[in-house]
C-alpha cells in the first residue's frame, strides 16, 4: 500500500508545482483583461503554509508514527482520492485561462464566470477536490491524524475564502441568476432520492 501512497504523494508534488505555473500565467493574463485581486497576502500565505504543512505533517507521520489502518479502509481512500482527482482535471479542463489559486474577478463582465462542467452541479468543485485530497490521501499512508488535524484547518481557511470569493462572484452580472441555486459543494441528485 505503501508504493501506492508514494506514487500518489510524487503525483501530488508534481501536480502543485504545475500548478502554480499555470496559476501564474493565468493571473497575468487576467489582469491584463482588467480582472482584480480580492485575495490578501495574508489569505494566500495562509493557504501556502497550510498545504506545505500538510505535505510535512503526511510525510512525518505515514514514515515516523504510522497507524495500523485496515487496508479496506486505505483502498477506500484510495479510490476516493483517484475519482478526487478525475473531478480536478475536469474542473481545470472546464475553467480553462479562469483557473488560478487566488480570487480574481471583474465584477463588470458578464461571461467572466463558468457555469459548466462540474459548475453545473455545485459552485466549488476545486474547493471539494482538495477537501477531499486532504482526507484521503493521508489515509492510504495510515496517517489518520493528518487527515484530521488538515482537515478542520483547511475547513477554517476555506470558510474565509468561498466567502470572499461568492461576495465577488455574486457581484457579476448574471452569475446570481445562474448559480445561486446551486450547492457550494455538495452535489443535490435529484431524481435518485437523495437531495
Amino acid at each position: 500500500m505503501m508504493t501506492l501512497f508514494w506514487m500518489f504523494f510524487v503525483y501530488c508534488v508534481v501536480e502543485r508545482l504545475v500548478e502554480m505555473i499555470v496559476s501564474g500565467r493565468n493571473q497575468e493574463r487576467m489582469r491584463e483583461k482588467g480582472f482584480v485581486e480580492s485575495e490578501t497576502a495574508l489569505g494566500m500565505n495562509s493557504m501556502v503554509i497550510m498545504h506545505t504543512a500538510w505535505f510535512v505533517s503526511l510525510l512525518v507521520e505515514a514514515l515516523v508514527f504510522p497507524r495500523a489502518l485496515s487496508s479496506g479502509i486505505r483502498l477506500l481512500a484510495a479510490g476516493i482520492f483517484i475519482v478526487a482527482q478525475g473531478l480536478r482535471w475536469w474542473t481545470l479542463r472546464t475553467l480553462g485561462h479562469f483557473w488560478n489559486v487566488s480570487v480574481l474577478t471583474n465584477a463588470g463582465d458578464e461571461g467572466a464566470f463558468v457555469a459548466s462542467g462540474p459548475y453545473g452541479f455545485i459552485r466549488h468543485p476545486n474547493y471539494l477536490v482538495v477537501i477531499v485530497e486532504l482526507a484521503s490521501l493521508p489515509l492510504v499512508a495510515g496517517a489518520p491524524l493528518t487527515a484530521i488535524v488538515f482537515s478542520v484547518l483547511n475547513g477554517l481557511l476555506l470558510r474565509r475564502r468561498i466567502g470572499l470569493e461568492e461576495r465577488s462572484l455574486f457581484a457579476i452580472p448574471g452569475y446570481q441568476q445562474v448559480m445561486s441555486h446551486k450547492p457550494r459543494l455538495i452535489p443535490r441528485f435529484r431524481g435518485l432520492g437523495v437531495s
